[in-house]
């Protein structure tokens, strides 16, 4: 039945227009990079410049029929102005807005992209997981769009990439946020509702283009977002600490390349934080802080999974998360640079280096900032505990030294 299913998935699009190229429609599942990265400001045309490369990189494979999926406020920042763009250039775009990254949003989009053959579908083939499995069968039938388009943050482009995997369509990333790495990885952050927020795997993106000047904003929340980018990024370096670690306890190979390319962009915006530059605002900066979120997708991508920037950090971040019925007030990004500073107090490593580095970048180093922030110090004790649930497979050091010596680490790491 699943052969049947794909047949008739390939057939119906292949005359239909959706699936171009010799390669389509296995295209979203082969790649291991993107094959498009591109950080610039001002660029004139993001539809046109993608379409030039595909053209010099790709012959034959080209799109007419994008889906755009951005936010309320995303759709005017660059939704419109990409749905025009591509008219311009003789393609028919349909733009669709989401407000979260609840699965409901995702299954409301899923409905009006299909025509004959909805009903059809075969299971996910990337991962082995519980909720990949329970949610990732990916959708047959004949499609409306070729191409889909996430312009916005985090939720945004989560929501888009996850709508492109389970439509086997390729997906074009388009930020207009720098607060976590989520915008060039692998993986969607959902919510599932009953089941919780959860990290699914999607397909790699065809492209991902950040032009700076859709990124910066005059916003109160600018700063937060670029700070909780900066967090997200230096928390890599712990990820893999306990990466290395798992590898000495025999318990996963450590890939020596995936570990480096997590962490060289940390190193450099640890370097930028040195200076006295207004960075927020600065485009060298900006262009770094991007290029270096994307070296860390992608060491994800090439290895397979979030261990090059995933340890203990992370299963914080999510056993907190859910102590908040899912609703933190504080980032992601803050979130982990937290955990990652209590891992580095309990590896015995980085403490000195990333405490001066969240000073000069406004991240927490203190219980008031902590307060702050919204990160509230009973729950995150509390955290600690409920970490040794999340992810029991990956080993890290909480799983070495165990759950006491990781609250002497927050007691360290932040005093009082």
């Amino acid at each position: 039945m699943k052969l049947i299913n794909k047949t008739i998935d390939q057939c119906l699009n292949r005359s239909g227009g959706a699936y171009k190229g010799y390669l389509s429609p296995k295209i979203p599942k082969q790649f291991t990079i993107p094959i498009i990265e591109e950080v610039n400001n001002r660029i004139e045309s993001i539809p046109g410049f993608i379409d030039r490369r595909l053209k010099r990189d790709i012959p034959g494979l080209s799109f007419e029929k994008p889906l755009i999926i951005s936010g309320e406020i995303t759709r005017g920042i660059a939704g419109e102005k990409i749905a025009a763009q591509f008219k311009e250039m003789g393609a028919e775009p349909t733009s669709q807005v989401v407000s979260s990254n609840k699965f409901s949003e995702i299954e409301g989009i899923l409905e009006t992209s299909l025509k004959r053959f909805a009903g059809l579908e075969f299971d996910c083939e990337i991962s082995s997981s519980h909720f990949d499995q329970k949610y990732g069968a990916v959708k047959c039938g004949e499609k409306r769009y070729d191409i889909v388009y996430g312009v916005g943050g985090g939720s945004v482009i989560d929501v888009a990439k996850y709508v492109a995997y389970k439509l086997n369509l390729p997906f074009v990333s388009i930020p207009t946020s720098l607060a976590n790495d989520g915008f060039a990885s692998p993986f969607s952050v959902i919510n599932l509702g009953q089941d919780g927020t959860m990290t699914l795997c999607a397909n790699t993106p065809l492209a991902v283009v950040v032009d700076i000047d859709l990124v910066k904003s005059e916003d109160p929340g600018y700063r937060r977002r670029i700070r909780s980018g900066i967090g997200d990024l230096l928390s890599n370096l712990t990820a893999v600490l306990d990466w290395q670690l798992a590898d000495q306890k025999n318990k996963e190979r450590y890939e020596s390349f995936s570990g480096f390319q997590a962490i060289c962009g940390a190193q450099l915006v640890i370097n930028e934080l040195q200076t006295d530059r207004d960075l927020f605002y600065d485009d060298h900066f900006l262009e770094i802080l991007a290029c270096s979120l994307i070296a860390s997708a992608e060491s994800m991508s090439r290895y397979g999974s979030s261990r090059p920037a995933s340890g203990f950090e992370h299963k914080l971040y999510h056993a907190y998360n859910e102590l908040t019925d899912f609703q933190p007030k504080a980032t992601h990004g803050e979130l982990v640079a937290v955990g990652a500073l209590c891992s580095s107090y309990a590896h015995g490593k980085y403490q000195d280096i990333l405490r001066q580095a969240y000073t000069n970048a406004g991240l927490p180093v203190s219980s008031k900032d902590l307060n702050d922030c919204g990160i509230d110090r009973e729950f995150l004790l509390r955290s600690i505990s409920a970490a040794t649930k999340v992810k029991p497979e990956r080993y890290t050091i909480l799983e070495d030294r165990g759950v006491e010596d990781l609250l002497a680490a927050v007691h360290a790491a932040y005093p009082g």
